[in-house]
This record gives C-alpha cells, structure tokens and sequence, in this order.
C-alpha cells in the first residue's frame, strides 16, 4: 500500500520532481514541459504537491493541486484545482485511486479554510468520462491552446462519499481504474 505524503520538504519534493521527469512522456497530458514545470511550482507554493511513496520509501505517484485562481487574478482559496495525478503502471489499481482521493480529502481538512470545490481538466474520452463521472460533474468541454479539454468539478464530501462507499463494498480491491 502506498502512503500518501505532502511533499513540504526540499528532498521531497525533488524526488516528486524526478519521479515526473522519468515519467514524462507517458504522464498523458495535452500539456508542454513548460506549462507542466509552471502548474507543479504552483503545487508546490500552494502546499499542495504530494507524493505517493510504497514501502521502501520509493516515489510511485504524484498528485499535484493548486488553488483556483479567480477572474480576478486572486487566489480562490475555497476551490483547488488538481493538476495532476499520475501513478506507476504497477499502481494503477482502484484501491491506489481511493487511497489518493481519501488523502486529498484528507488534507483538506488540514486547511485552515474548508475547500468547497475541487476542480480539474482531461482530455475528453470515453474512459475519462466513466471514470469522472463516478465522482464529479462534468462543467463543460472547450477548445484549449493545447487541444479540446473537459472541465470536471466535485466536492470533498462527494469524494469521501465515494471512497467510504467502495471500501465498504470492497469492490476496489485490486481492479483496475478502467
């Protein structure tokens, strides 16, 4: 099982770095390096980088939130949106996925101000649609800079509810996401 850390410390968050570095290519998003490199210093400020690591101490995954940013330009400190969440191909199982949306709710409520939204972009396929759509609605679909994008939101509750639901059931146990 993966233990599911915030990466606050430099080391850290180095090797969350270097995990997505040697994952590059394969982290499946429409996005550049650059913009990539730019969304984890974000993460990373925001306090909202985490690192999945298994027994050894080894980095298997990444999740990477920042808050929203407004219309305004300001920070929207009630909304995150998450960047990322990427996860070695042996941990790509249903109960991996549970045990990172329980530790994002979970560091949720670590926060000083409770989050009432949770919001993310994927690309738009059929996959991504059944397997959000577990767990978030989605908002809309647009054209990007980087290519059509679907845009989901969600909630802390509706994500534990999810996670208390499935455990419960043991259906997750070793499933894959899709």
């Amino acid at each position: 099982m993966l233990q599911w850390i915030v990466a606050e410390t430099e080391q850290s968050s180095e090797d969350g770095i270097r995990f997505m570095c040697r994952y590059a290519e394969d982290l499946g998003v429409p996005y550049k390096w650059s913009t990539i490199m730019t969304l984890l210093e974000y993460s990373i400020y925001d306090k909202g980088f985490m690192i999945a690591l298994d027994d050894d101490g080894q980095v298997r995954g990444v999740l990477a939130y920042s808050f929203w940013v407004g219309d305004d330009g300001a920070d929207d400190r009630s909304r995150i949106e998450v960047n990322f969440i990427y996860l070695e191909a042996g941990y790509r199982r249903g109960r991996t996925l549970l045990n990172a949306m329980d530790a994002l709710v979970q560091r949720e409520i670590e926060l000083h101000e409770p989050i009432l939204e949770i919001r993310f972009y994927c690309t738009p396929t059929d996959d991504h649609k059944k397997l959000f759509g577990k767990i978030a609605t989605l908002i809309n679909m647009d054209m990007h800079p980087c290519g059509m994008l679907s845009f989901y939101a969600t909630t802390p509750d509706r994500l534990s509810q999810y996670v208390d639901r499935h455990r419960s059931s043991n259906k997750c146990s070793e499933s894959p996401l899709y």
